[in-house]
């Protein structure tokens, strides 16, 4: 194919596959653009591709040369196209545009990873000129507008092509913001300012910065608010010189939404948009991980009046927080009324007196009846009091946008005068007196005063109550006259300031003085946030009423349009003002974002309740509000990695969520050192410490500035080492998750995993966390030492108590630790009790504090006069602490310069002075509003979100009826909020946003101060638990326990309620509703499923503790806790399986509990509706029927949790507690089993990893084995002292002579060698024991007793009669005792001081095995005595408690998969089994009965059981007549529509029939037989009824061995129902025999295996051999055989002939059946001989159909699937030419290859569908299955959980179609291979020995257990709260029971 064809396929396909996609371009057949990412995106970019003539053998062209990259770097560019040059070489000679096209989208955030954008700086001046600030060596050019930036100007401009007036407007906001006090948003209580305050060093996790003022942020601060802090620091140590003072790490993940409008004519909108579009959004935004508010600051309320003037500030600040959001949309309502009016609440002082003088002079101009010149602030438009209603109904500005409709109409503004009389009329100097002016100069004079306090001084508005006292009464009149009163001041003094202040002051700083409050909230609103224009967040909504002139007689036009006060006719004024205001906002946003809709007048104006039409105008403005927010929402949302599980959805969010919380303690210790200038001597004495110890503890008085002395230390801590340092540092109790101990050890854990051991997996439990942390604290090596900072330990919750031990522990070298707590704290006694370094922070001095107070005064631009200078100094002396220095300066910025000595009230205690701070916030904002709050702050969980605080505002009727409204306006909490400033703190907690008392001085004062006893705590616990448990409306958007994102095509992301989740159990509990508790927390299903998958199964387990009723033990409890401590292991990997686990556990117990006689109460009381929401589990789990795991009986073990590796060996000491374990990698870890802890570790010992380890000498060395090597260490040190590694055979180690002695025997030897390990192990005897008996094993050929006593070792053979008692200092064996019988078996040996114990095993029974203890003594070596075991026991495990009392065997059954722990009394001869557990014990240890400990295969966790409660529990103790818990072997169903179910039990003889119909026979058979076949026979079950071949004859006759009976045996009638005899069929196992025909036919094989055989059953003869003969036909003839004279001579003729007939042999052999398949209707069988062939017969015809040949590839079935009618075979070969192995499809119908599939290795299982159009197969080893589909010839792969691992020979079964595929492989799972999902999993604790799909419409499969002889039916629940009680299976009716099974009411299954 020449290039120009393959070209042209490429570009065909290039059309058909980018068809309608606007990323690619095709500008010529040969050129090509394609766009990597969207528009909007700051990263995206163009592909510039062209094809040379002789592409795709050459590489196309490429550039970045398109003018959209104009802003990427040349580096960049560079970068990207050396990675395209890469995948082009790779590519060549292929079509490549598509792989390289989607290669680019793949990888975009890498190849722009270094992307920064080019930007040149534009600054804007006043005379309109646009000038570029270029570097300093290059000259000035004007500068290149981008697109963007040219359509913002143009649409700026009028039709002249100029900017209108005021354009710049924000630039002059902003210097006169900065340079005057005229911003009107500051009182005598509020700066119009607030910088940010330094925090001094007050605590720094209980106190934080003052809101700060982000206006004046850099790009990059905001960029950074955005984007995250990079980390700007080197991998090894925290740089805390660099990043911004702010709180927020990455983005906040906040939604903010701020709607404004006019106070009275936007009301409707307003409402309707916060009563239906913010419930939709805030379940929009959680249902994607964040946070959404939607404020409307004027709610509730009709003017902007406030007490103190700060409105514009209050909403100011409130706009400024939202810009900082994550994303931020801006909605503007405009209509055709004014704002309400309002006065600047500070004037500069020069402005002010101007103003004054201005009047003074209009005084005297009227006093001699002159003229006053009267001056416009701004031009005036034609406007009069008669305005037509054209004028009203005709929109001066075009090109709306109608809600997204284009609007065509537009007419352009006219510009007229006023008449003369007109402006006489309105002009308020006109017949004004000498009075009005001297009032006017009065009302001035009165209200406002100057204040010198701030720089430069200016005059402030007074407070409203200063001259009208009852604005604040309680009196509803008296309040009302005096606002009324007010109202007409206010109107008074602002005409003066709207006629006269622009001659006093000129007109720009008039209009400032003059702006309203939405004037305010549109010049911050559209502001650039993030660099983005403000079209991408503002949105305009302008209303116009066409007939409201028509109608302005009506009361209620006043609301709507501005009507002069008391006639019918406009205001010119207030209509002049909006017109301005509209202009306005068209010079600041574009046309595109201005949305037009008319609406007709109303009977009472703007009523959507009950209009229609109104009505439907309201939902238009939603709806359209709604997607436009959706939309920004959309854009900034980050794409969230998919994922193939729950599991690993949840492990990702996780980890998340930990690195989260470490980055803001990291930014949190920035801002503190940042702020830092106090107390440099005293970090100082803090080096010098550092110096001589690596612990200290900092201690001092609450508020002494712990916390920033911490940050400090943090920030000069790698300045103290030389070279790299790691810092780690934890601010305890800064959010609600550093307050639990156990969650911060995991943030420690994880912070040095990272830097010491990467990948490291690490637990979740509190013992094992600190076992971890020394673990890893161990690895810190002299090239990278460690820092550990923890501040504040007296902070932590009471979760786990005071449990600090782990703290007090030994550092190891090169780990520094500092901690700091309150002095007197509870912790901080048991903190002295360790070897810390303690050093008190002393107090402030008096330098300190000036130095402070002068540094806070020159940053908020303040001072104080003399004597309040005087009060704040003596105060801060008299308390000198940084954090009351804090408080009272907060509180002397509310002083003014007029502010009354008297006034100035400064206590001398910190707890004092916030007692006066919470009196003037009650004193000001209300005593109901602010007790309140603070008593919610107070008690709730970790602070209280803003929706729980509104909630309960508006709940509380004391507070509705202080605040004289139905609901509480939302600026009064805003308002409280600005007020309480630092005190009061914005954290991230629980993956929410909470606020909460920055210190816990000022909590424990609210909590003295409102809380009277202990009934008012209680009652607003219950008030936050029924907020929690949705007692509002709304609750399933507000408070469900999860947000699911329903829009997610396959895995839903589940966003949990982590504020209901902890705080509903916590505020239940505290306010004494236990019982509620129980059942809406602790057995509510969806909520402890919601709880473990959001949290942990710990955080239940600790919840459970709790569940404590007075005088009252709740057994359901128990049994739960006990139920999830089995399943611990599992729910922590994937809390998903919770419904399958209880139900495994607890499902028979619950059953069973039923009443014995009516009325009597159930046995359990709450777990029964427990189990019956499981099977309506909202998630997919494949839930059993009954119990399948291990029931919550057994003794719980507790996990030691410190290697980070899986652990290969555990030893111990003979002398103390101390225990060994070796890891992976070699490593060793010495345990204190007292103190649960690590207490030493070594490094490997070059590559030995030891299988076997021994402590001896004092516990001074250590003996470590693996394979044949042998090593000696000393513990202290690690150094080698002796090792052996040239030994053939395995060295068995024991110790002797109280350690001192090493004993190595070798196995499979006589040799035995001793060395004495306090001589340097040096050799002491190297020799040869023998035994009467030969070993019997050659491997692992002796067993050693683990205790010694004296020198003495007790050896034995394995599975021999004798043992021997070997004397380790003479060398030699003292005595051979031997076994009771010579039949015995020895198992174990061991000792005590008393006896020598042979653990022997004696097969006296056929069936079964009994164990015997024999006691033989230590002194005369004579038998004492023997203890008989159980049948049941099999031990792998041996050993003996130290006081000689007690034996103890580990029973490992690799059958099942389970270890039990089986005791005897050595005195008493009691035998017990005390528990069992799933996993393969391969070390036991017990020191004494409350130590034993094990370690599993594949696990890195040491099991510790306590058996001491166990020991004198009689429950246990074994009985002999109890029956034996025998496994499944086998399974059958019966018929198509199975209603029963016969299982074959492990035990031979055994038959079960279950009927699977009825919900009563769940737990148990309907018929159990015994004793029906022995183990020799074949038992095949067809329907009900038995086919048992027995009665086997020797085969020592020249006849083949052979069944010679068949006995029938009906399960009905339970009896035998036939006997046939003279039988001859051969034996073959019971696996490969089929009865066909209804049981009339056997299908067998041969004897000698090469052709299949059916017996007639009726008569016993052979119906028909289906032998394979054409085989000899397809074979050569062997060739004539010529013999030689010689050869008959020499005997050569005999050796031919044996040749010969050894060929013939192996030919047969060659035809021999390896295996064979039948299909599921018993038509075909498919039959493999070890070839290249396949036989495939018709069992019908029983003729051979065909033969199926490869002779490239050995055909095997022993991994194939057939279908149900035979017509397709899969199964894997392996080619030998090609050398790959693969798949292949046969049709067997026409016996030829239908499809092959090569280069899969590796296959463990498949399966086929009925119809063969799809094959699924697993893959070994890995977690995958892969679904085959020949006819489209796709394959692609379906990944299931992670810690899946498919194994060899795994069974695979598909279901539903073949849309399900069941797997087993060590667990059972299940996936849709449709839709490429892992579905559910069901961990099991034993080996499935069986299992069966049942057909129907439901995935429903029988399980058979090998620990268990119950039958779990086992179904699938899709997650639709379906019961798995239906179903499409029919069971039938009761009428179909066949085994008298009793009526019951109960229902069917």
């Amino acid at each position: 194919m020449t290039a120009k064809e393959e070209q042209e396929m490429e570009l065909e396909a290039l059309r058909s596959i980018y068809e309608g996609d606007d990323c690619f371009k095709e500008i010529s057949p040969v050129n090509f653009q394609y766009r990597i990412g969207d528009l909007e995106d700051s990263k995206a970019f163009i592909l510039d591709f062209s094809w040379p003539d002789t592409y795709p053998e050459t590489a196309p062209q490429m550039s970045l040369d398109a003018f959209f990259n104009n802003k990427i770097s040349p580096e960049t560019k560079q970068f990207i196209l050396s990675k395209l040059e890469e995948q082009v070489d790779a590519n060549l000679g292929t079509a490549m545009m598509y792989t390289l096209f989607e290669w680019a989208k793949e990888n975009q955030e890498s190849l722009m990873e270094n992307h920064r954008p080019v930007v040149q700086s534009v600054t804007l001046i006043s005379n309109n000129e646009v000038t570029t600030t270029a570097p300093a060596k290059k000259k000035e050019k004007k500068e290149q507008l981008t697109k963007s930036q040219k359509r913002r100007m143009v649409s700026k401009t009028d039709n002249k092509g100029e900017l209108p007036r005021g354009w710049d407007w924000v630039d002059v906001i902003k210097v006169k913001s900065k340079t005057s006090g005229s911003l009107g948003d500051s009182s005598g209580h509020e700066e119009s300012k607030k910088p940010s305050v330094s925090h001094g060093e007050f605590k720094g996790n209980k106190t934080g910065n003052m809101m700060n003022d982000s206006s004046g942020r850099s790009d990059e601060e905001k960029e950074d608010r955005r984007n995250g802090f990079s980390e700007r620091q080197n991998q090894n140590a925290l740089d805390l010189t660099n990043g911004e003072n702010v709180e927020r790490v990455e983005d906040d993940g906040r939604v903010t939404v701020y709607i404004c409008g006019g106070y009275r004519d936007s009301g409707a909108e307003r409402a309707a948009l916060m009563e239906t579009v913010y419930p939709r959004l805030y379940l929009y935004c959680k249902q994607r991980g964040c946070d959404f508010r939607m404020l409307d600051l004027r709610c509730g309320l009709r003017n902007s009046i406030c007490e103190h003037h700060d409105t514009v500030q209050l909403h100011l600040e409130t706009l400024r927080q939202c810009q900082q959001s994550h994303c931020f949309c801006f909605i503007l309502f405009v209509g055709q009324k004014y704002e309400v009016r309002r006065l600047p609440s500070a004037i500069q002082k020069e402005d002010f007196e101007s103003i004054l003088q201005l009047l003074e002079k209009d005084k005297e101009l009227i006093s001699k009846n002159k003229a006053v010149n009267f001056t416009w602030p701004s031009p005036r438009p034609d406007i009069s009091s008669d305005l037509t209603k054209k004028h009203f109904q005709e929109s001066v500005y075009g090109h709306y946008l109608s809600f997204g409709d284009e609007a065509v109409n537009a007419e352009e503004q006219t510009d007229k005068a006023f008449s003369d009389e007109e402006e006489a009329r309105l002009s308020p100097v006109q017949d004004r007196s000498v009075g009005d002016v001297m009032k006017e100069l009065s009302l001035f004079k009165m209200w406002y005063r100057l204040d010198t306090n701030s720089l430069p001084p200016v005059y402030r508005l007074l407070p409203v109550s200063t001259h009208q006292p009852d604005i604040r009464s309680s009196d509803r009149r008296r309040q009302k006259l005096a606002r009324l009163a007010w109202t007409g001041t206010l109107h008074t003094l602002w005409q003066v300031l709207h006629f006269r202040a622009a001659a006093a002051v000129g007109k720009q700083q008039a209009s400032i003085l003059l702006r309203t409050v939405l004037d305010w909230e549109l010049e911050q609103g559209v502001e650039s946030v993030d660099h983005a224009p403000p079209e991408n967040h503002c949105h305009c909504y302008k209303r116009e009423i066409p007939d409201l002139l028509d109608n302005v007689e009506n009361k209620h036009a006043a609301l709507y349009v501005d009507l002069l006060r008391g006639q019918t006719r406009l205001d010119p004024v207030l209509s002049l003002q909006h017109q301005q205001f509209v202009d306005r906002i068209h010079s600041k946003l574009r046309h595109t974002n201005i949305y037009e809709r008319k609406v007709g007048w109303g009977r009472t104006g703007l009523d959507p309740k009950h209009n229609r039409s109104h009505q439907f105008y309201t939902e238009r403005i939603c709806a359209h509000v709604h997607r436009t927010v959706v939309n920004s929402i959309n854009k900034i949302t980050k794409k969230t990695d998919k994922h193939d599980t729950y599991k690993q959805m949840r492990r990702a969010v996780m980890e998340a969520q930990i690195q989260e919380e470490i980055k803001r303690h990291q930014q949190h210790c920035r801002n503190l050192a940042k702020n830092f200038t106090l107390r440099q001597t005293f970090l100082d004495d803090v080096e010098k410490a550092w110096r001589s110890s690596r612990r200290i503890l900092l201690l001092g008085s609450p508020g002494l500035g712990k916390t920033c002395v911490m940050a400090a230390i943090a920030q000069k801590a790698p300045n103290w080492f030389f070279g790299t340092v790691k810092i780690l540092v934890v601010f305890i109790g800064y959010s609600g998750e550093s307050r639990n101990i156990r969650l911060v050890l995991k943030s420690v854990c994880v912070q040095l995993a990272e830097a010491y051991r990467p990948q490291t997996e690490l637990s979740e439990g509190l013992p094992q966390l600190v076992n971890e942390l020394h673990s890893l604290l161990a690895l810190v090596d002299s090239d990278r030492p460690a820092v550990i900072l923890l501040d504040g330990l007296d902070e932590l919750s009471d979760e786990h108590g005071p449990e600090l031990s782990w703290i007090l522990s030994p550092l190891p070298p090169n780990v520094y630790l500092v901690v700091s707590a309150t002095t007197n704290s509870a912790c901080t006694e048991i903190l002295l009790s360790g070897q810390f370094t303690v050093l008190s922070l002393p107090s402030l001095t008096t330098e300190d504090i000036i130095a402070a107070l002068e540094s806070k005064l020159h940053q908020d631009q303040r001072r104080l006069q003399p004597e309040q200078w005087e009060t704040l100094l003596q105060a801060c002396q008299s308390c000198p602490c940084p954090l009351y220095l804090e408080t009272a300066y907060s509180e002397s910025r509310h002083w003014t310069s007029h502010t009354a000595q008297s006034c100035l009230n400064l206590p001398d205690s910190l707890q004092e002075l916030y007692g006066v701070m919470l009196s003037r916030l009650e004193r000001d904002m209300g005593k109901q509003l602010v007790r309140r709050v603070c008593m919610l702050m107070s008690i709730s969980r970790h602070g209280a979100t803003e929706e729980e605080i509104l909630h309960l505002l508006s709940k509380d009727g004391k507070v509705l009826r202080e605040a004289s409204h139905s609901s509480l306006p939302h600026i009064r909490w805003v308002h409280l909020k600005q007020q309480l400033g630092s005190h009061l703190r914005e954290v991230r907690t629980d993956r929410t946003w909470v606020y909460r008392w920055a210190h816990s001085e000022l909590c424990r004062l609210c909590l003295d101060r409102y809380f009277r006893n202990e009934e008012s705590r209680m009652a607003v616990h219950a008030d936050l638990g029924d907020y929690y448990r949705g007692r509002s409306p709304n609750s399933h958007i507000f408070q469900p326990t999860v947000w699911v994102d329903v829009e997610e095509d396959k895995l839903k992301s589940h966003w949990f309620n982590l504020r209901k989740l902890r705080g509903l159990p916590f505020h239940l509990v505290h306010s004494g509703q236990i019982v509620p508790f129980l059942v809406e927390c602790v057995f509510n299903y969806e909520f402890l499923l919601h709880k473990a998958w959001g949290t942990s199964v710990l955080e239940i387990e600790e919840d459970l503790k709790k569940a404590v009723l007075p005088d009252k033990e709740v057994i359901d409890v128990e049994v739960l806790s006990g139920a999830l401590g089995l399943s611990r292991a599992v729910l922590l990997q994937d809390p998903c399986q919770l419904a399958s686990q209880l139900m495994g556990r607890l499902g028979t117990m619950v059953m069973e509990d039923r009443p014995v006689a009516k009325g009597d109460r159930l046995k359990f009381q709450l777990l029964h509706t427990l189990l019956d929401q499981c099977s309506r589990s909202s998630l997919p789990v494949l839930l059993p029927s009954s119990t399948c795991l291990l029931p919550p009986r057994g003794l719980q073990h507790t996990l030691l949790a410190g290697p980070l590796n899986c652990v290969t060996a555990l030893g111990g000491s003979q002398q103390s507690t101390t225990a060994v374990t070796c890891e992976v990698d070699g490593s060793i870890q010495f345990w204190d089993l007292e103190q649960r802890r690590i207490i030493r570790g070594l490094d490997p010992a070059g590559e030995l990893v030891a299988d076997s380890l021994n402590i001896g000498l004092n516990d001074t060395m250590l003996v470590a084995r693996m394979g044949q090597d042998l090593q000696v260490r000393t513990v202290d040190t690690g150094r080698v002292v002796y090792s052996e590694s040239e030994s053939v055979d395995v060295p068995i180690v024991t110790i002797a002579s109280n350690g001192r002695l090493l004993v190595v025997f070798y196995d499979g030897t006589p040799r035995v060698k001793v060395f004495d390990l306090a001589n340097s192990c040096s050799l002491l005897h190297s020799t040869t024991i023998s035994l009467t008996s030969e070993p019997i094993h050659k491997n692992n050929s002796y067993v050693l007793s683990s205790n010694s006593i004296k020198d003495f070792v007790l050896f034995a053979h394995r599975s021999g009669c004798e043992a021997g008692v070997f004397s380790a200092e003479e060398g030699r064996v003292l005595m051979v005792v031997s076994a009771r019988h010579a039949a015995a078996s020895i198992q174990a040996v061991d000792m005590t001081e008393e006896y020598l114990l042979l653990f022997c095993r004696y097969p006296f029974r056929q069936d079964s095995e009994l164990l015997h203890i024999e006691l033989y003594s230590t002194q005369s070596f004579q038998y004492e005595r023997s203890i008989l075991g159980c049948t049941q026991d099999a031990i792998s495990q041996v050993t003996v408690n130290r006081a000689g009392t007690h034996a103890v065997a580990f029973c490992c059954s690799q059958k099942t998969g389970i270890t039990g722990v089986v005791t005897w009394n050595l005195e008493t001869e009691d035998h017990k089994h005390v528990t069992h557990f799933p996993g393969i014990l391969k070390k036991g240890l017990c020191y004494d009965m409350g130590l034993c400990l094990g370690v599993c295969s594949g696990e890195r966790c040491v099991r510790l059981w306590d058996l001491r409660s166990r020991i004198t529990d009689q429950t246990l103790t074994y009985n002999i007549h109890k029956s034996r818990s025998d496994g499944t072997k086998e399974l059958v169903t019966t018929g198509e529509k199975p209603r029963y179910a016969v299982c074959l039990s492990e035990r031979p003889g055994t038959v079960l029939v279950w009927n699977l119909g009825r919900q009563r026979f769940s737990c148990r058979p309907v018929s159990t037989q015994h004793g029906l076949f022995s183990a020799a026979d074949v038992v095949l079950v067809h329907g009900l009824s038995l086919f048992i071949l027995t009665d086997r004859s020797s085969g020592r006759t020249k006849a083949p061995a052979c069944f010679q009976t068949l006995l029938v045996f009906d399960l009905i009638k339970r009896s035998y129902v036939r006997r046939q005899t003279g039988l001859a069929i051969i034996p073959c196992p019971q696996s490969e025999f089929r009865l066909l025909e209804n049981g009339a036919t056997l299908l067998g094989l041969s004897e000698t295996r090469d052709h299949l055989i059916l017996w007639d059953l009726s008569s016993g003869s052979i119906k028909q051999r289906m032998d394979c003969g054409d085989f000899r036909d397809q074979q050569q003839p062997p060739e004539a055989q010529t013999i030689l004279l010689w050869d008959i001579q020499t005997g050569r003729q005999d050796a031919s002939l044996r040749k010969q007939e050894d060929k013939t042999e192996q030919s047969e052999e060659g035809r021999a059946i390896e295996q064979f398949v039948i299909s599921g209707d018993q038509q075909v069988v498919v039959c493999s001989y070890f070839s290249h062939q396949l036989k495939v017969f018709n069992l019908a015809s029983q003729n051979p159909l065909h033969t199926l040949e490869d002779r490239s590839c050995l055909l095997t079935l022993s991994t194939a699937a057939i279908t149900h009618s035979g017509s397709h075979l899969v199964l894997t070969h392996y080619n030998q030419e090609t050398r790959s192995p693969g798949l292949t499809l046969w049709d067997l119908q026409t016996g030829k290859v239908e499809q092959d599939l090569e280069q899969e290795p590796e296959v463990s299982s498949v399966a086929l569908t009925d119809d063969g159009r799809r094959v699924v197969f697993g893959i070994t080893g890995s977690n995958r299955l892969k679904v085959w589909e020949p006819l489209r010839k796709s394959v692609k792969s379906v990944c299931g959980d992670e810690s899946l691992r498919i194994q060899a020979f795994s069974s695979l079964y598909l279901t539903e179609g073949g849309t399900k595929a069941l797997l087993l492989s060590g667990h059972l799972s299940l996936w849709d291979v449709e839709e490429s999902q892992f579905l559910s999993t069901l961990s099991v604790d034993s080996t499935v020995s069986c299992l069966r799909p049942l057909d129907g419409g439901r995935v429903r499969l029988l399980v058979g257990l090998s620990h268990s002889p119950a039958l779990v039916t086992v179904t699938y629940t899709s997650g639709n709260n379906s019961s798995s009680s239906g179903g499409g299976l029919q069971w039938g009716s009761r009428a179909e029971d066949l085994f008298d099974e009793s009526s019951s009411s109960e229902d069917e299954a």
